[in-house]
Parts: structure tokens; sequence; C-alpha cells
């Protein structure tokens, strides 16, 4: 029983968390779908490129929506010299709602 709640903790945490090695040079946009419904688009800031070490170089954004039944979700979206991460700061209880998000980044080209 043991291993299977830690399936279940580990293929949540694919739902409330996520990371792109890519560095988002000229910023981006983190698409969050709920099943095949565009929940909400959030903005992928560029980095800080001048810091002298890795934290230096972060620049964060957070973002707030809100799914098709009122669920509210706030999201942070880290982007660094090293890659893109985002977790969801806030959401609800409701795992079946959270179990059918995912989420595709879109990085700007210029």
């Amino acid at each position: 029983m043991i291993g299977m709640a830690k399936h279940r903790a580990v293929e949540l945490r694919r739902h409330l968390e996520g990371s792109e090695g890519s560095v988002a040079l000229n910023g981006g946009y983190l698409y969050i779908y709920q099943g095949d419904d565009l929940l909400h688009i959030a903005s992928i800031p560029s980095p800080h490129l001048l810091g002298e070490r890795t934290h230096d170089t972060v620049v964060d954004n957070i973002d707030e929506f809100q799914d098709r039944t009122g669920n509210r979700y706030t999201i942070v979206i880290n982007s660094s010299s090293t890659g893109i991460e985002w977790y969801l700061e806030s959401y609800p209880d409701d795992k079946t709602a959270l179990m059918t998000l995912r989420y595709e980044i879109k990085l700007n080209e210029y």
C-alpha cells in the first residue's frame, strides 16, 4: 500500500510542478491546459543574464487563474540561466481537477 500511495503522490506532483532545461532568452509562454481545454497562458520572463551566480539570474512571474468550475490557482514561474521551473503555489483540494492539468512551453524566438 505504501508503494501505491507514493506512486499517487509522484503522479500528482507532475501536475503541480514542472521544469524545462531550455533558457528563455527572449521570454515565452506557459500554456496551461485542463484536459484539452486551454485554461490560461502565463508569461515566462527572460532571465537576468548579467547575474554572476545562477540564483542572481532568476526572474519570477506569479500569475493567477481559475478553471471552468471556479477553482482558483496561483502559479509561480522562475526563469534563470539554467532553465525554467514552475509550480502551483495555491490550488484546490479537488485532486480530479489537478490530475487533468498539463503544461506546454513556447519560447519566443526573437
